[in-house]
């Protein structure tokens, strides 16, 4: 009988395929090099260190960099890009190996012995920090202004670190509470400023940027409300009102239903709050906003993300009415009923939701946004989170992404940051319980 494969395996294989039918040679060879070199090595969980690097080169092509490329750089050729592209996941899959794989002449081999791509050691050597036991005085000492500045001059670079720090973070759940603490304030001393630069300096990658930021925010956050950080909580009470005004940009003249939604939420919502305090608009803008940062562009599904807690949270009981009183599209209320009709058996509810993607797609983006409601949860609520999650949203993700091909790289990021919210927070609150 043959075995299953692990999960760095399948990953690998992901990878191998997607490189081998764009004819990235970088790739393919990186693939070979990485499995070399973190052979023996684990990550703190017990996973096979090369699960790592490989999880960071799968996340950058879910976000479909090259989509980006093209649509700002038309005048470059399909080769170009798909090169660029090549050699940043190249770079992805070796991120750690001059750091931590005792490379001789700091990774020159992989050049010179292998035939990899200069470009790809030299952003390699950009993402990797002084050995910490350097004590001679003519050796360089990690300073972190000097390592971050270096890393921001180079948007490969700049979109592999923050990509790193989004799948570390996905796994905090196996980090002693100190080393937790740590890695919150360093993310908030050096990775949201190179995420927000990042996004100066290269709008091109703006979305990408977003949709790894947010995962980041998400666990971050609410871990530190639980280990009783609030200082480095970002204060949302205004700064929330530089989305609203994102969104009337992009969806004022080709997105009708989402520019009446989007004052229709504000409208109704007015003088709720969250259980963080700040004022409870901020969800729904972050379910729209990450939608369409993830190039989900369609009315009525943005639409439907900026109304779909009103039935409950404003005690609409006629939704006919939004109809009525502000001329909404009757299919963003078709989709609106099924999101928010929770008062069923939670199978009868996903098998409906499956039937339509978009009702999907916003039932996704709002379990992303439920980490405030995680870090003031009991432990009971977590657990029954995280069987929900287990239980309903993940299978309903595998149908969905076989159903419906078209939203299967979407599907996947928001599957993959609900369940690492949910895992990370589960393992703390249950360690705390324990005294």
């Amino acid at each position: 009988m043959l075995k299953s494969l692990q999960r760095w395996e399948k990953e690998f294989y992901f990878i191998k395929g997607y490189a081998t039918i764009h004819k990235m040679r970088n790739t393919l060879i990186a693939l070979s090099l990485a499995v070399k070199y973190h052979d023996g090595q684990f990550r703190n969980g017990g996973e096979p260190y090369i699960i790592h690097p490989l999880m960071v080169c799968k996340t950058l092509i879910l976000l479909k960099v090259e989509e980006s490329l093209k649509e700002w750089y038309p005048e470059k050729s399909i080769y170009q890009i798909q090169h660029e592209c090549d050699i940043m996941y190249a770079v992805a899959i070796l991120h750690d190996v001059i750091e931590d794989c005792k490379l001789k002449n700091k990774g020159k081999e992989i050049v010179t012995k292998y035939n990899l791509d200069k470009e790809v050691r030299e952003v390699v050597l950009l993402l990797s920090k002084p050995p910490k036991n350097n004590k001679l005085p003519w050796q360089p000492k990690y300073d972190p202004e000097i390592y971050f500045g270096n890393i921001l001059n180079d948007w490969k670079a700049t979109l592999i670190k923050i990509a790193d720090r989004a799948n570390n973070c996905s796994t905090m759940q196996v980090f002693e509470e100190k080393r937790m603490k740590k890695y919150i304030r360093e993310t908030n001393e050096y990775i949201y400023p190179l995420c927000s630069n990042g996004k100066l300096r290269y709008p091109e990658f703006s979305n990408t940027i977003t949709i790894l930021k947010n995962l980041i925010v998400s666990i971050c956050e609410s871990l530190a409300s639980i280990l009783g950080m609030s200082d480095t909580i970002m204060d949302e009470k205004e700064a929330y009102k530089k989305t609203v005004h994102f969104l009337e940009g992009a969806c004022r003249n080709e997105m009708p239903n989402t520019y009446k939604a989007l004052f229709i939420s504000q409208k109704l919502h007015e003088g709720q709050t969250r259980t963080s305090g700040d004022p409870f608009i901020i969800h729904p803008l972050r379910v729209c906003s990450y939608l369409i940062s993830l190039g989900i562009h369609e009315d009525y599904t943005c639409a439907t993300a900026l109304l779909h807690e009103i039935p409950q949270k404003c005690n609409l009981k006629d939704m006919n009415a939004l109809i009525r009183d502000y001329d909404i599209d009757e299919k963003v209320i078709d989709i609106l009923k099924i999101v928010s009709n929770k008062n069923q058996p939670l199978n009868e509810y996903y098998e409906t939701i499956k039937k339509e993607p978009k009702a999907i797609l916003v039932k996704l983006s709002n379990r992303v946004h439920t980490c405030t409601f995680l870090a003031n949860a009991s432990i009971e609520q977590i657990i029954a989170y995280t069987r929900e999650n287990r239980e309903y949203m993940t299978p309903m993700c595998k149908y969905a992404i076989l159903h419906y091909p078209e939203y299967a790289n979407q599907i996947e990021i928001m599957q993959s940051h609900i369940l690492s919210i949910s895992n990370v927070l589960e393992t703390v609150v249950k360690r705390q319980q324990k005294g």
